[in-house]
């Protein structure tokens, strides 16, 4: 492959003395760069202003015809050339790599193969990439440090559309990385499979550039980005592939450690992504679609991305390359040169749009956009949408115009049909409105007041213009460009309409609103109904039509009315208000007849008893809400009605089973209706929840990670829905025992919290606790006390004092101060949570025996064993009745009452209640610590029982050893371990 000398080598072409034209010796020299650096420099810089020589090395380098499409080529050094590895050399399906098994080859590239296989202790399937194999030992070195580097890099992104790495193994001499495994095309193929418009495109690419933007944020530059590293997924997701040539923000430090090893033995050893594998006069990229600094050598930035990124929107636009040539050198010329070859005759794409293309095609950074989000920006500006809005004033001016009159009489008929959807939001959501609820929200005092209102205002504004947008837009598609059907129309006015009446009963509601309120003000608005379903027109025809008589009609007009108020309350967490609204619908419902109100009255009824506390009837009334929106085909009440039935089974353990079969019913729905949004990240929330209540910790941290995806997908990164599925995962990884590794999911909630709640909601004061539990189990207690008295004061200023909650973070604190060294202070919090608790949650609560076993190891351990006993019998007593006789919870009771009974010298029933533990935490899977705990109790109890009992001690006692081994959260308990060993020869 032809190279281009180093930047290095060439000053300003203005100091080179001209050459003369060169031999054809010289010119294949310089082709396989074999010129001394000198010489190679004085061609270079001659053949870069010569037509004559640049046509013959191209001759030169470019060697017969290549094959069409030789320059979308996998990715690839470009002068080393491409290993291909035939289908034969595949991996046989079955094979184990690590725990996943091999179910099939995917592809090939320059650098590894990508299987599919099967995670078995996750249930799901995922993506390998593997590093092929031979070569030399320094080739492997730097292909492995090369897969190393891209794992990585994506692991560092956490965005919707880049794919996330799983994790990183070993297979013989081979590295392999498990990422996300997105079923879908590549933009390539997906281009192919029939022709797509511009909007289309650009609308795809846009998402693709959201991925790179991320990646900037993060430090990161892709460095080839082109259509075989876009995938479309069926469900339509965007996401960027193949971060194999990344480079990070620390590549120029790694690299002077490399060349200067008197730096490196000042500093540790840089982590792959900081280390250089590209071999000094080497060039990394795919021709076609490589930045010219790319093939000069020189360092990739932001601006680099910009150029591939926008080399591949003119690919997809116009079906062709951005650059005319059949060699590397002759592309490097014209991308250079900014030699950019004209779109085809036929194509239909704006003149603004190919004039963003051309400047993110500048041979020069500089002359680039600032930033990838500004030439995303520039994509979305469409000059169109502002000639639609100028339509009525021109086509008033044209009717002073003598002979045309009647023209422009229809101009401004045509222009003026679909105006005033604005005003339709009057009383609705205004500038008067806006006023009035603003200083509803100051009046209640509340410290977060300020910043509920200003992430309120922000996504009502947002809800309110794509209100107005989709109503134009729907009338316009009808009654201007005549593109839809009179009875479209009408369905999706009717949709929207049932739109305006939610967002005018939420309003009204905010207008009264109290602290109770206000903490659920955000939440209230983002989840106002979605706009998209009134796009839907299949889904909105296949409902049962509205009566035909226009008494009937109007009966169920008022009835939506209401129970657009009644939702606003639920949406607000006011309950009790809302079934004071809903109860009597229920009845006017029925004489309705109308089967998809009727469908929704029982739904939102069903949603408000469960917040009122009435589980049971909430239940059996989503339950008949499901069945009638079936019967009225109304997918979408259906759809969210299964997504809560999930979510209220899953919340009580003796009902998960019968949760994990609404919510397969619930995914094939959305499937079906291909929904991809807020409803699906729901669902996957609400099985983690179940699967979280029966104690199994691994599949619930599967299904919430399958949540995150869909939430950041629909609602972005940043927003709170994100953040409550964060927290929830979290909590799975703490209840595996995996303390460090929920830090940082903690962290990023409570960020996103902190920034679209304010610093003083309560969901910052319930994360700032999360986050102090967690260092108090890693026994960081400086860090761990502060959060957690920082959380509780949040939360006593925002919070009823019998709230929920409360107990939670008095026994939260509590138990930091035990393992802090302070038992007084210790039982003071953990006897407040417990009288909250009872309060709060009645004496029989599950919440109430957690409480309970906390006291009991405290007091345990203060030598208070007598004390203890009560407290762990009264909460078995409780967890007995509410709980399966597996369930891992009971564990703990088990496991602290047969240690407290072998402290009162009663060692036959403490191994009684330590057997019973052991056998419950094994088949659950619980984390190393816990385990270990129960063993070595159940050893202590066995020792005092003879020469076969203590046998068997010690096989406990070496087993709670062999798995601490190398634990992070085990190091106290290690220590009991082995002095118990030690004192038990």
């Amino acid at each position: 492959m032809w190279h281009v000398p180093r930047p290095q080598r060439i000053p300003a072409l203005a100091h080179w003395i001209p050459v003369e034209c060169l031999d054809e010796s010289a010119l294949g020299r310089l082709a396989l760069n074999a010129l001394p650096e000198a010489e190679a420099s004085r061609a270079g810089a001659h053949v870069a202003t010569c037509e004559s020589c640049r046509a013959r090395l191209d001759a030169v380098a470019g060697g017969p015809s290549p094959e069409p499409g030789w320059e979308e080529a996998p990715t690839r050094t470009v002068d080393a050339p491409v290993r291909t590895v035939s289908q034969e050399g595949a991996l046989p399906r079955g094979t184990s790599l690590g725990r996943y098994l091999i179910l099939e080859r995917l592809g090939a590239g320059g650098m590894g193969e990508v299987y599919a296989a099967f995670d078995p202790q996750l249930n799901r399937k995922v993506a390998l990439k593997l590093l092929l194999p031979s070569g030399s030992e320094a080739a492997r070195e730097e292909a492995r440090l090369r897969l190393l580097r891209e794992a990585q890099a994506m692991a560092r992104l956490s965005h919707p559309n880049v794919v996330p790495v799983y994790d990183l193994g070993e297979f013989g001499d081979r590295v392999f990385v498990a990422m996300e495994l997105v079923e879908g095309r590549t933009l390539r193929t997906w281009l192919e499979e029939e022709p797509r418009d511009w909007r289309t495109v650009v609308r795809t690419l846009a998402e693709a550039g959201r991925g790179l933007m991320a990646a900037h944020a993060a430090g990161l530059v892709h460095r080839d980005f082109k259509p075989d590293n876009i995938l479309i997924g069926r469900d339509g997701r965007v996401v960027v592939l193949d971060f194999g040539l990344v480079v990070g923000r620390g590549i120029e430090a790694a690299a002077t450690r490399a060349f200067h090893p008197e730096a490196a033995a000042e500093e540790p050893a840089p982590a792959p992504l900081d280390t250089p594998v590209t071999r000094q006069g080497t060039v990394l990229g795919t021709p076609g679609y490589m930045a010219p600094e790319q093939y000069r050598g020189e360092e990739a930035g932001p601006a680099t991305d910009q150029f591939g990124f926008c080399a591949t929107l003119y690919h997809a636009l116009y079906g062709t390359r951005a650059f005319a040539g059949n060699s590397t050198a002759t592309l490097f010329f014209a991308a250079s040169e900014g030699r950019v070859k004209p779109p085809p005759p036929e194509a239909k794409v704006p003149a603004w749009v190919h004039a963003v293309v051309l400047r993110g095609l500048s041979p020069s950074p500089a002359h680039r956009f600032d930033s990838m989000e500004s030439l995303l920006e520039a994509l979305r500006k469409d000059p169109a949408v502002r000639r639609r809005r100028l339509l009525v004033t021109v086509a008033a001016g044209a009717l002073v115009l003598a002979g045309v009159g009647g023209m422009a009489k229809l101009a401004h008929a045509r222009a003026t049909r679909c105006q005033g959807a604005e005003a339709r939001l009057e009383g609705v959501w205004d500038a008067s409105r806006k006023k009035a609820i603003a200083r509803a929200f100051e009046a209640t005092g509340a410290p977060y007041a300020a910043r509920a209102w200003e992430s309120v205002q922000q996504v009502l504004d947002g809800y309110a213009a794509e209100l107005v947008a989709q109503r134009t837009e729907a009338c316009e598609t009808t009654r201007v460009r005549g593109e839809a059907s009179e009875r479209v129309l009408a369905l999706r006015t009717e949709c929207l309409e049932q739109r305006r009446g939610e967002l005018h009963a939420l309003t009204e509601v905010f207008l009264t609103a109290d602290a109770e309120l206000l903490e659920n003000a955000v939440q209230a608005a983002r989840g106002l109904p979605e706009l998209a379903t009134c796009a839907n027109v299949d889904l909105l025809g296949a409902r049962v039509p509205l009566p035909a008589d226009a008494a009937q009609a109007a009966r169920v007009a008022r009835l939506r009315e209401s129970l657009a108020q009644a939702r606003a309350q639920w949406a607000a967490g006011r309950y009790k208000a809302g079934l004071e609204v809903v109860r009597p619908l229920v009845a006017e419902a029925d004489a309705v007849g109308y089967l998809p109100s009727r469908a929704e009255v029982l739904l939102l009824q069903a949603q408000l008893e469960e917040g009122f506390g009435n589980w049971e009837v909430g239940v059996r009334l989503i339950k008949r809400a499901a069945w009638l929106a079936e019967e009225a085909h109304d997918d979408t009440v259906r759809a969210e009605a299964l997504v809560g039935l999930t979510s209220m089974l899953g919340y009580n353990a003796t009902r998960a089973a019968e949760a994990h079969d609404v919510f397969e019913h619930g995914r094939a729905l959305l499937a079906r209706l291909r929904t991809g949004g807020r409803l699906l990240s729901e669902l996957h929330s609400a099985q983690g929840l179940a699967f979280a209540s029966e104690g199994r910790a691994a599949e619930a941290e599967a299904a919430q990670r399958e949540a995150l995806v869909a939430a950041e997908r629909s609602t972005g990164p940043d927003s709170p829905e994100v953040a409550v599925v964060l927290r929830r995962l979290a909590n799975t990884l703490t209840a595996q025992g995996r303390h460090a590794e929920a830090l940082p999911e903690y962290e990023r909630a409570l960020i996103i919290f902190r920034t679209t709640l304010g610093t003083h909601h309560p969901r910052v004061g319930s994360t700032l606790v999360n986050l102090g539990t967690t260092y108090s189990e890693l026994r960081q207690h400086a860090q761990a006390l502060p959060l957690l008295h920082e959380g509780l004061r949040i939360l006593e200023a925002a919070l009823a004092p019998n709230h929920p909650f409360m107990p939670r973070a008095h026994g939260a604190l509590g138990m930091a101060h035990w393992k802090a060294g302070s038992h007084a202070k210790a039982l003071e919090h953990l006897r407040r949570a417990l009288a909250v608790s009872e309060s709060a949650r009645g004496a029989d609560h599950p919440d109430v025996a957690v409480t309970c076993t906390a006291l009991g190891e405290v007091l345990l351990d203060a030598g208070r064993a007598r004390e203890a006993v009560g407290y762990f019998y009264r909460a078995l007593d409780i967890q007995d009745r509410a709980l399966k006789q597996d369930h891992p919870d009971l564990a703990a009771a088990l496991t602290g009452l047969g240690e407290a009974l072998l402290a009162l010298g009663n060692s036959r029933e403490a191994q009684g209640a330590l057997e019973r533990a052991l056998a419950i935490r094994v088949a659950a899977r619980v984390s190393s610590v816990e385990l270990g705990t129960t063993r070595l109790a159940l050893a202590r109890a066995l020792w005092t029982t003879g020469t076969e009992g203590r046998v068997r001690a010690r096989e406990l006692v070496r087993s709670a050893e062999s798995s601490l081994s190398g634990h992070v959260d085990g190091a106290e308990l290690r220590d009991r371990v082995a002095s118990w060993l030690a004192a038990h020869p």
